[in-house]
């Protein structure tokens, strides 16, 4: 599975819903969380879906919790 395609499970996994496409990003965004995440449509790697992870897990952190 290609890392876009893993990065789109992964959000929809969290509670994500695709709110619009763009030309160059998608927007995801997070009813429960009240939060928005952008997600490139295009050259999209390894690294990219390893920064949306990390950006999943620290918008799902409660503010003030020790890292």
């Amino acid at each position: 599975m290609s890392p876009l395609k893993l990065a789109e499970k992964a959000l929809e996994d969290h509670g994500f819903v695709l709110r619009r496409h763009g030309r160059g990003h998608d927007i995801w965004f997070n009813p429960s969380l009240r939060r928005s995440i952008s997600l490139k449509r295009h050259d999209f790697n390894d690294n990219d879906l390893k920064y949306i992870l990390k950006e999943i897990s620290a918008l799902e952190k409660p503010k003030g919790a020790q890292q």
